[in-house]
């Protein structure tokens, strides 16, 4: 309540004054053609929109004086242009932008907490534009599979478990709009497909341990940003329509997705809305055979709701609202009929399914954000409040069988509800040549996560935690100089109750293998503080090195310690955190104005593991010697031919563990943690501003470290590569159809999961080809 009545005082302190100019025009390249999704924003307001697909744009509501208009985007030189409103009147403003590679300074990155270009950032960075979001999409079977060509970022399982989908070989930290979607008290892998790909704006990649989100950030952060308002008028709308379905076999494999989507501006107050719902089919391989539905992302029913609002209060403050849901839930008429590892695939068969629909029932976020631009000073401040709600259901397995209750089986389910405020103080400087600033605030997070049985039994109890962490970050812009610095407090309590591990057995038997122990309840408190630096030289365009350090702090799968414990106390159980280094060196290249490089070198280090290790019995214990995580990758983007784009990408990642605690790193990680070396490549062409096509490989290389007999995670794998193709015809101004092609050679291979799992049951081949074709209308 103490935050809201804050945020009132703020807005009730305000006198709101009419704004009736406006600067409207329109877009064009070299060849007068005009080019849509342009940035326009006004320096001195913030205010801003994008082209439309004619190139035209209009922002109202300015007060008289003097402004500066910038137009920016991926592939085009910025540029800025200074106008005068006078009397309220209405300027015509058009422009001619030039085709470049160097433009990819100016994304900015909101997820280190303030706008900055890349030119700014000590470390690597990927980023997902809205257009390059809608491209990958065509050929996605969830969101997950839209981060496949980020390099650092494993392939995604084809599963409503994102179990494997690792980034430099460590967890990574999910955001909506920074807030948290990750459940690392109980990290049950469903935190990445939590979103529909055309609620994004884009996608946002921070590479390397850090915690300026707090916990779970190991390997880097993956933010997902919700589209803005960006309408000229009153109302637009956006319908989309799409099929998909397999090309190999197409029998019951047809879906459809529906999209409808309004944004608007009505004098300070924009607004964007929309909801989706897809259903897909069964998926099939690449011989037609149906693919095994358990964790499947086939037969699923997909829901969406997203609205933003955002009010302009006066020239220097603003007020945004958010909600999202998305919900996907699997109804299949097929259950898995067991293969054998390495040999034939599990697959599927007709029959009924003894668990209730499996998949995430339901993630719910909402946040305000108020901003006050100079709201002392030189010092802007912006509040966060956020909620998330969140539950998913596993799989139906006789792993849960219990005779003295009568369960032959059961299912398992995470819920996890959390409620956070960011207090954030932005301060610039500037001491002659050398400016820059300070940010710095507060984070406080309460986080309610359990595990249950669908039938009530309880696996994990709910734990209680509260996160109170102060922080600080310093950069300072000198010459070409970019120097970062910064600092986090961590004060983490977790209240756990008494409970009663569950009581296990085998199929048949009488006589439990495990579980059945009362554990007295307590308090854990982790109090850690985690450093970061990082130092930029921006002198040269062909040559742009970086070197950083930094740190994250996890809490190693609480849950998962929990519900295996064997002593009787909770305050007896090993739980420490894992303090994890990053350490990098990197470039950014840029030649001529169609050529872009970068590379990066990284080494991953903690003294505490958190590497699954399954025992004879079949549970997992969570192995805590020092491991060491390292590799590197290289990117390439250059205009080979007018209108013709090509680029490539390696990804390389390796880890081991220090067994025996002796400083000598002698155990390979398993596939759960390091993913093969990854290769894409893609051939891009656009004609007329109407017609573009993209063609995309991904490969994805062998990895064997183990001998047989193989346990989890230990299985080799093979290599395998993918072809897929993209294109979209705009029939008129305002209607474009789309075609996607997934697996377009129908290549016959298993996912990277089904490897290195090694189970039968998991032996699970990936999708045949499939097809998703699209009409979208704008009005």
């Amino acid at each position: 309540m103490k935050y809201f009545a804050f945020l009132l005082f703020f807005i009730s302190s305000i006198t709101i004054y009419g704004q009736d100019g406006s600067i409207r025009g329109k877009v064009t390249d070299n060849t007068n053609e005009p080019i849509p999704y342009i940035s326009v924003t006004i320096k001195e307001n913030n205010k801003g929109t994008t082209t439309t697909n004619n190139g035209t744009y209009e922002i109202s509501n300015i007060e008289n004086g003097s402004y500066t208009v910038r137009f920016s985007a991926i592939g085009f030189s910025t540029i800025t242009k200074k106008v005068d409103i006078k009397n309220n009147t209405s300027i015509e403003l058009n422009v001619v932008l030039e085709e470049s590679m160097e433009q990819l300074n100016e994304v900015v990155i909101t997820s280190n907490r303030t706008r900055e270009t890349l030119d700014e950032v000590t470390s690597s960075v990927s980023v997902l534009t809205s257009k390059q979001v809608e491209n990958l999409a065509q050929t996605s079977n969830s969101v997950a599979d839209v981060l496949t060509e980020v390099p650092g970022m494993s392939l995604s399982s084809n599963q409503t478990s994102s179990t494997g989908q690792t980034l430099r070989g460590r967890r990574m930290l999910v955001l909506i709009d920074g807030i948290p979607q990750s459940t690392p008290l109980r990290a049950g892998g469903r935190d990445v497909n939590t979103i529909d790909p055309s609620t994004l704006e884009r996608v946002e990649v921070i590479k390397g341990a850090t915690a300026i989100y707090g916990n779970g950030a190991d390997g880097g952060i993956v933010n997902y940003i919700t589209k803005k308002p960006h309408a000229t008028k009153k109302m637009e709308s956006t319908t989309y329509i799409g099929a998909e379905g397999a090309l190999v076999d197409i029998d019951n494999t047809v879906g459809a997705k529906v999209t409808q989507t309004f944004n608007g501006q009505i004098n300070k107050l924009g607004y964007v809305a929309s909801g989706s719902f897809r259903q897909t089919g069964v998926y099939k391989d690449a011989n037609g055979e149906v693919i095994s539905p358990f964790y499947g992302l086939g037969e699923t029913s997909q829901y969406s709701l997203f609205g933003k609002l955002n009010y302009q209060i006066t020239e220097k403050q603003r007020v945004e609202l958010m909600y999202n849901y998305f919900s996907s839930n699997q109804d299949t008429d097929y259950i898995p009929q067991v293969g054998v590892y390495g040999e034939t695939p599990t697959i599927g068969v007709l029959g009924e399914d003894l668990g209730e629909d499996q998949g995430n029932r339901y993630n719910h976020n909402a946040q305000l954000t108020y901003d006050y631009d100079e709201i002392f000073g030189k010092t802007d401040f912006r509040l966060n409040l956020y909620m998330q709600d969140f539950k998913t259901v596993y799989g139906y397995t006789d792993s849960f069988y219990d005779p003295n209750l009568g369960y032959d089986g059961g299912q398992s389910s995470i819920l996890s509800s959390k409620k956070g405020a960011r207090f954030n103080l932005n301060t610039s400087y500037t001491f002659g040549e050398v400016t820059g600033n300070i940010l710095y605030g507060v984070d406080v997070l309460n986080d309610r996560t359990s595990q249950e049985l669908v039938d009530g039994r309880e696996w994990v109890p709910e734990m209680d935690m509260t996160n109170f962490a102060p922080y600080a970050q310093l950069k300072t812009i000198y010459k070409n100089f970019v120097l970062k610095a910064g600092v986090r407090f961590e004060n983490i309590n977790i209240d756990i109750p008494d409970y009663t591990t569950l009581t296990r057995y085998n199929v048949g038997e009488t006589t439990p293998n495990s579980g059945g122990v009362d554990i007295t309840g307590g308090e854990l408190d982790y109090n850690a503080t985690t450093f970061n630096a990082g130092l930029r030289y921006n002198k040269w365009s062909v040559f742009k090195p970086f070197i950083s350090f930094s740190q994250s702090f996890s809490i190693a799968d609480l849950g998962r310690t929990l519900r295996s414990a064997t002593e009787n106390t909770v305050s007896e159980i090993n739980s420490e955190a894992v303090i994890a280094n990053n350490y990098e060196i990197g470039f950014n290249t840029h030649l001529g104005r169609a050529t872009s490089i970068s590379g990066a070198y990284f080494i991953s280090t903690s003294d505490l593991g958190s590497t699954y290790s399954e025992t004879e019995s079949g549970a997992f214990e969570i192995l805590r010697q020092p491991e060491k995580v390292y590799g590197f990758e290289l990117s390439l983007d250059t205009e080979i031919a007018r209108n013709v784009n090509f680029g490539t990408s390696v990804s390389y990642t390796e880890g081991k563990i220090d067994s025996q605690d002796s400083g000598d790193y002698d155990t390979y990680m398993g596939g759960d943690r390091i993913p093969p070396v990854k290769i894409v490549s893609y051939v891009s062409y656009k004609w007329n501003n109407r017609f573009d096509a993209r063609l995309a490989y991904i490969y994805s290389g062998d990895r064997d470290r183990f001998e047989p007999s193989y346990s989890y995670g230990q299985g080799p794998v093979d290599s395998f590569g993918v072809l897929n193709l993209t294109t979209n015809y705009d029939l008129t101004e305002n209607t474009k159809l789309g075609l996607g092609i997934k697996n377009l050679l129908n290549e016959d291979y298993y996912n990277l999961i089904s490897q290195w799992n090694a189970r039968d049951s998991n032996y699970i081949k990936a999708n045949g080809t499939q097809f998703n074709v699209s009409l979208t209308i704008n009005l």
